[in-house]
């Protein structure tokens, strides 16, 4: 994990807001409960949680382990012009997946938005 996006995790979970950390929530609750991720679970499942432009983020259940048998969860800030994953963050707390949740999600924006500026030069 690069230094710039854990000290943005850090102030995310260190000065949360409370009425976004709610959506938050519930957004990922839908993400994690929608059809998307309802199929086999013995396989990777991803779905959409946020798109800007050509950046992605997304949500990723990874299989379980058989000994442990818990699930962790991944994010992942998916470039769909390059088709490659940018950044990523996994955990198991959903105040952890939250705050990597609205961090990514703001560097999604940030890209997209460089990117349309770039375009308009």
């Amino acid at each position: 994990m690069g230094y710039e996006f854990a000290q943005c995790l850090k102030r995310l979970v260190l000065k949360p807001d409370t009425e976004n950390i709610i959506v938050w929530h519930h957004r990922i609750f839908e993400a994690y409960h929608s059809p998307d991720l309802n199929e086999e679970r013995s396989a990777t499942r991803t779905v959409s949680l946020l798109r800007h432009g050509s950046y992605e983020v997304r949500l990723v259940e990874l299989p379980r382990k058989p000994r442990t048998a818990t699930e962790q969860l991944w994010l992942e800030l998916f470039d769909h012009d390059h088709q490659r994953t940018i950044d990523s963050y996994g955990g198991r707390t959903l105040v952890n997946i939250t705050a990597a949740a609205r961090s990514l999600c703001s560097n999604a924006k940030d890209l997209s938005r460089t990117d349309q500026d770039a375009k308009a030069s």
